[in-house]
């Protein structure tokens, strides 16, 4: 008996061969940019939450370098290059700070119908009302 499984989702380059080699009937294609660019970032998703859940040094390593891997397409596919992002990672240091000193932020509170309030109010997921 055959059995089939739906992966659905963007794979390393070398990935099909290997499948191949173990017995697997892989079924595969080349994605378009647009396409692309969706799959990207529906894997950066994929390779942080897999980064949230690595528990040993060594499973952080792989995941940081599975996260940096989809960073640098996702880059090249956008053409952005990485001194664009080094630059822009650095001004952002320099404006709002680094996470050198483990702040954790548990709520806000404003007056309603401020520019700061209105942020939260428009990403009530992100941010729910206590």
């Amino acid at each position: 008996m055959i059995l089939r499984f739906r992966v659905d989702k963007l794979i390393r380059d070398k990935l099909p061969a290997i499948m191949r080699e173990q017995g697997l009937a892989v079924f595969d294609r080349r994605l378009d940019d647009t396409e692309f660019d969706a799959r990207l970032r529906d894997k950066l998703v994929e390779e942080a939450i897999e980064a949230r859940g690595a528990a040993s040094r060594a499973e952080v390593i792989d995941e940081l370098a599975d996260l940096r891997e989809v960073m640098l397409a996702m880059a090249q596919a956008n053409d952005i290059t990485e001194g664009e992002v080094e630059a822009r990672r650095l001004v952002k240091r320099a404006e709002r700070g680094a996470f050198d000193d483990r702040v954790y932020n548990a709520a806000v509170e404003g007056e309603e119908g401020s520019t700061a309030v209105a942020y939260y109010l428009a990403r009530p997921s992100q941010y729910p009302r206590e």
